[in-house]
């Protein structure tokens, strides 16, 4: 729907020929600007201000694509409000009018369910399968029964039951409106899409030439595959919820006997059908699972398999792009450089990526995470960074930047596919240990959805900042490769150029991104051990030994390393300056190590923990030892604590010392890990 209105917002507020000048001209500007900096001259990069590439896109049109968001929401309220109605009566569906003894029946069975949502039942008395269907609006639902279910009703009324439960578990699991909202919103997104997809890829040679056309081309393919995704996403919506009623049904019957009846006997002719298509696609675009999934959910007891590579690829491809549709602007795109502009792409955009990021992940992961303890993660990681990955590559402004200045910064592409499916991995492996510790305290508390929104919400917070900077790294670097080393080769760019980028963001990216990973799990875990304590049928395990708390935070190892560090200042050989942060990094991976000697869980992360307790307080302690010396010497004023400026200088030295120093402790326990593992030792594992 977003994509949607972006593309009739392009389309009626630019000028395909202003449009066509305006890159002419942004394109000259872009080539003169790197010539003359290859030949050392000190230009501003290229921004496409008006003065020097006007741009063609009226102000006026910038409240077509909001107006088209609001007629596009009217539109979903207005097919969710009438659907039910509509149905009924296009259906001929009646009521239960002259079966009381039926309608004792199913008024019984709503009772013993615990739905609290006002429930209609309706007869299609002219169709002859065995089947139910529950629809309707919030607060006001119907389910409608087949004239084969309620003849099934007289001869087997175990499975007669089991298709009812099945159609009230939907309303208790409240996800009526997902499936109806879903199939809404792919009817309202589907056609468009794939007009504008077709439209853009037929014309767009003959309208801007060949050369240029690229960019269109690359958003129109993008165009495609998000309506693609959205189709196989909204039908996994459908199935999963499919399984999520069989599994509240088994937990009202106490078995899954009935079910498993229903299906066996009646799976051929009712609303649970066979696989009737070909190939992995036909199957991913079914709406129902087939009667072997169900069988097999029911078997092993869960409704989900965990997260795997593709689910993960699909979110995470979503994730980017949303990223580059808000990045855009509400005009659709445009390069007037204002104030709200610039509020909007720094802020909206990687806040809202992270945010639909975590929750999308998150919630998937916590699932498998509270179904299998600590779920396996490659896989689902891996999609994840990859299908970001894809996305943020084919979006318009990487492509057009990418072709528009010669294509040079193309190389960097394979560093950052490995570095993105790094950070998948990374991220989907740390949700999991998030939900491994959080899970008891949603199991002891009475509003879970609510802990773990606000879990979700707070990791987005601290997160949106790196996440921000991931997706945007593109960009930047090709605009390093065209403006700033144009000689330098793009893998040796990547890495350069990261760095630089990354050392004047120390405190804005890496220093939220440590804090959170460590914390969030860390909390979690402290607040269930006190649950544990409280009420011990929790299930979290027995107690395990851990290290005094002054350890755990790191505050011995930040005394030693700020003593180590009076000595190398003061010592008979003058040290260079870089010696302290690296005497100060030491410090944090031996502080790490002393806080994890023991069997305790969440290893990695109570070793960030102590690291940036030690990295907090060496510098500070450092300070208030040079304050105290200068003062007893009387070669400098006497203060008894350190200022405000040692405290910024202590966050910075935290935060360039704490991501190596966690780094080398993370190598360092996968190595004895794996000589443990070689030599036959078991190895603890870093989960409650």
């Amino acid at each position: 729907m977003t994509a949607t209105t972006f593309a009739a917002g392009a389309v009626h507020a630019v000028d395909l020929e202003g449009a066509q000048a305006f890159l002419e001209c942004l394109e000259r500007t872009s080539e003169e600007a790197a010539r003359r900096r290859a030949e050392g001259v000190a230009v501003p990069l290229p921004d496409g201000s008006p003065d020097a590439c006007p741009d063609p896109r009226p102000l006026a049109g910038l409240l077509l694509p909001g107006a088209a968001t609001v007629g596009l929401l009217v539109a979903l309220a207005v097919g969710y409000v009438a659907l039910p109605r509509w149905r009924v009566a296009r259906r001929g569906y009646q009521p239960l009018t002259g079966m009381p003894e039926l309608t004792a029946a199913v008024a019984g069975l709503l009772a013993g369910t615990g739905v609290r949502a006002r429930v209609t039942f309706l007869a299609d008395l002219l169709d002859p399968t065995v089947s139910a269907l529950a629809f309707g609006r919030a607060g006001r639902r119907q389910v409608v029964l087949s004239g084969g279910l309620i003849a099934l009703y007289g001869r087997d009324r175990a499975a007669f039951r089991v298709v009812v439960l099945h159609e009230l578990a939907h309303i208790r699991n409240r996800d009526i409106d997902i499936g109806f909202v879903t199939l809404i919103a792919w009817r309202t997104f589907g056609p468009p899409m794939l007009a504008v997809t077709a439209l853009a890829v037929l014309l767009a040679p003959a309208v801007v030439g060949a050369e240029r056309a690229a960019a269109i081309v690359a958003f129109a393919v993008l165009l495609g595959l998000m309506g693609l995704l959205v189709t196989l996403l909204s039908s996994a919506v459908l199935r999963s919820r499919e399984l999520y009623a069989d599994a509240r049904v088994r937990e009202w019957e106490g078995s899954a006997e009935g079910l498993r009846h229903l299906f066996t006997t009646y799976a051929a002719d009712g609303p649970v059908r066979r696989a009737g298509g070909r190939g992995r696609l036909a199957e991913l675009r079914r709406v129902h699972p087939t009667t072997g999934q169900r069988l097999l959910a029911l078997a092993q007891g869960r409704p989900q398999a965990p997260p795997g590579f593709w689910d993960m690829a699909a979110v995470g491809a979503a994730v980017a792009f949303l990223f580059y549709l808000l990045k855009l602007g509400p005009g659709g795109g445009t390069f007037r450089h204002t104030a709200s502009q610039t509020a909007w792409n720094e802020l909206t955009g990687p806040a809202s990526a992270a945010l639909l990021l975590l929750v999308a992940a998150g919630t998937v992961v916590w699932r498998a995470a509270a179904e299998d303890g600590m779920p396996r993660t490659r896989a689902a990681g891996l999609g994840l960074g990859l299908g970001v990955c894809v996305s943020n590559l084919l979006a318009t402004y990487v492509v057009w930047l990418g072709f528009g200045i010669g294509g040079a910064g193309l190389s960097y592409v394979l560093p950052y596919t490995a570095v993105m499916c790094l950070a998948g991995w990374g991220l989907v492996r740390w949700l999991a240990a998030v939900a491994v510790s959080w899970q008891p305290v949603l199991e002891a508390s009475g509003r879970p959805r609510l802990i773990l929104a606000a879990v979700l919400a707070g990791s987005a917070a601290g997160l949106f900042g790196p996440i921000g900077f991931l997706l945007k790294l593109p960009g930047l670097l090709i605009y390093g490769s065209a403006f700033v080393a144009p000689t330098m080769p793009g893998a040796v760019l990547f890495f350069w150029g990261s760095a630089q980028l990354l050392s004047d963001r120390l405190t804005t990216l890496l220093l939220p991104l440590v804090l959170t990973g460590a914390f969030v799990p860390v909390t979690g875990y402290a607040l269930a051990r006190r649950l544990a304590r409280r009420r011990p049928a929790l299930g979290f395990g027995p107690a395990l030994p851990t290290a005094g708390r002054m350890v755990r935070l790191g505050i011995p190892a930040g005394a030693v390393a700020a003593a180590a560090a009076v000595v190398v200042m003061l010592g008979p050989v003058p040290a260079a300056w870089w010696v302290v942060p690296v005497v100060f990094g030491l410090a944090q991976v031996g502080a790490a190590l002393w806080a994890t000697r023991d069997h305790a869980p969440l290893r990695l992360a109570r070793a960030m923990v102590a690291i940036l307790g030690c990295g907090a307080m060496a510098p500070l302690l450092l300070a208030a030892t040079v304050h105290a010396l200068s003062c007893s010497s009387g070669s400098g004023a006497c203060s008894p604590l350190p200022e405000m400026a040692h405290v910024r200088l202590a966050v910075l030295i935290m935060a360039l010392t704490s991501g190596p120093a966690w780094l080398v402790f993370a190598a360092l326990v996968t190595a004895t890990a794996a000589v443990r593992r070689r030599r036959g030792h078991s190895v603890r594992r870093a989960g409650p």
